[in-house]
């Protein structure tokens, strides 16, 4: 045996190991293996070498060496050099090569970073990325790839609870309340919008294009304002840099469209770009229920996800017992597992709810209300988010994209 499989055999053991102290230790994982209907096998090739794991709600064990007979999963990685990286404990991110259906096969990248290119359309980014993990679910216990980050061997490398520099909220588009004669996220994308040194439109949704989406409008892309932008290289197809009043349009046509702007600081979306974020970078989405990727990893990710985005303080949602009919369309629009049907009448998990409003505009007989107890709470939501990132020009470069 060569040094490096020594060293690569060692790197297994230890993930084995450190894999084992999450599961027995952490609350969070203690709700995800529920997801996995407490138990869930998973099986390990790295290379030539075999080695599983079995985690359960209250038990952990694992063998190095051995195949399971019937595993719920097994996960391939054949470069060594990466799978070192991985199993000590390095954030690896997870880019995983989507598809629209998916049927238990997933691959997942490794961005090591950016790289300009020229093209056709113009100067942009590329991402330079590595494959580093396969993966076969073999029965419906994993009902999307973003479901492993439920499992310690990932969550060992994710930064997955403490976001003390980020922050994101969903800010309703049908509460009964206006302020200064306008709809409050309106409002709220206006004050930015009106600060804002630099605005970038993306000129389609890439969530909505990618699963062909039937419902909502697909040229309405995110909105990104702020200096970091201009770090941004986009081709014309993608977006471009546009003027307050075009920034101001598109807001008002994802609301007419029914779309639930999502208004914050994520670090994420910056990196995606190839952006370094200084905190000069404000990313807005319009995210329909159906396509949204910020849905599915509220949805499969783990449970330390609920700390990405925050109701917008004063918010409430609550369901009439009375009018609820138990017709389950709220249910089916919530992307955060906020809702269910409990003795045929509609519940909201509190907890995971974060007040988007879908579920009061598809309930059919109003029994879904969303309130907010206090207009001042806007102001509130906008201090909140200058304290994470600011807009207002700092700087002045002559770089033109």
């Amino acid at each position: 045996m060569s040094e490096k499989d020594d060293e690569l055999l060692s790197a297994f053991n230890k993930m084995m190991k450190d894999s084992g102290r999450i599961a027995r230790r952490s609350p969070i994982f203690q709700k995800d293996i529920q997801d996995f209907e407490g138990i869930i096998k998973v099986q390990w090739k790295i290379k030539k070498v075999y080695g599983y794991q079995i985690f359960e709600k209250d038990n952990y064990a694992y063998k190095i060496g051995e195949q399971l007979e019937n595993p719920d999963l097994l996960v391939r990685i054949s470069n060594p050099e990466l799978a070192i990286r991985f199993f000590e404990g390095a954030n690896m991110g997870f880019s995983y090569a989507p598809r629209r259906d998916y049927k238990g096969r997933f691959k997942v990248d490794y961005v090591e970073g950016f790289k300009e290119v020229e093209s056709e359309k113009g100067l942009r980014k590329q991402r330079i990325s590595h494959r580093y993990l396969t993966a076969i679910a073999y029965n419906n216990k994993v009902k999307h790839p973003f479901n492993l980050l439920k499992l310690p061997p990932f969550q060992r490398g994710m930064n997955l609870i403490s976001r003390k520099e980020e922050f994101g909220a969903y800010v309703p588009i049908n509460l009964d309340v206006q302020y200064e004669n306008k709809v409050i996220p309106y409002k709220v994308f206006e004050h930015f919008i009106e600060k804002a040194s630099h605005i970038v439109l993306m000129d389609y949704c890439g969530c909505r294009r990618f699963n062909d989406c039937q419902h909502h409008d697909k040229s309405l892309g995110c909105l990104y304002m702020g200096d970091d932008t201009l770090q941004m290289k986009i081709t014309k197809e993608r977006g471009h840099f546009a003027t307050k009043e075009e920034a101001l349009e598109r807001v008002r046509k994802a609301i007419d469209d029914g779309l639930i702007p999502l208004l914050g600081r994520a670090m994420g979306e910056a990196a995606g770009y190839g952006v370094e974020d200084k905190g000069r970078f404000l990313a807005a989405c319009f995210c329909c229920d159906c396509c949204c990727i910020n849905g599915k990893i509220m949805r499969f990710g783990p449970n330390a996800n609920l700390t990405m985005f925050s109701r917008v303080e004063g918010v409430s949602v609550n369901v009439d017992e009375d009018l609820c009919k138990g017709c389950g369309k709220c249910v089916e629009v919530c992307v955060f597992r906020g809702r269910e049907l409990i003795d045929g009448k509609a519940k909201i998990d509190q907890t995971r709810c974060l007040g988007c409003g879908r579920c009061a505009e598809v309930c059919p007989t109003s029994a879904t209300t969303i309130t907010i107890d206090d207009i001042d709470r806007v102001d509130e939501l906008i201090g909140k988010i200058e304290k994470y990132v600011d807009v207002t020009p700092q700087y002045i470069s002559d770089e033109i994209h």
